[in-house]
């Protein structure tokens, strides 16, 4: 399954935009700190695993305007890759 890490703006933009998924039933996504390879000014982040649940975080990160990076994380050999899609 893919996976993908969308960054924001602020903290309280990732916590919110997840609190509002997970309200209405996406159940793909999980909060968590952005990994170190990443740079981002916020600490927190999403993982949506599937396009179905990017599209979803995007959407809603979208009316808002609180999104700050999306990647694709590709696992090799026990370890991450990041690439950036949006």
């Amino acid at each position: 399954m893919e996976t993908y890490i969308i960054t924001f703006k602020h903290g309280n933009y990732a916590v919110a935009t997840y609190n509002k998924l997970i309200g209405y039933g996406i159940k793909n996504i999980r909060l968590s700190q952005t990994p170190f390879s990443i740079r981002s000014e916020c600490d927190m982040c999403i993982k949506a695993f599937g396009k179905d649940a990017l599209n979803a975080v995007l959407r809603e990160g979208s009316l808002r305007n609180s999104i700050d990076n999306a990647y694709s994380a590709v696992n090799i050999n026990g370890s991450y890759i990041y690439k950036l899609i949006h």
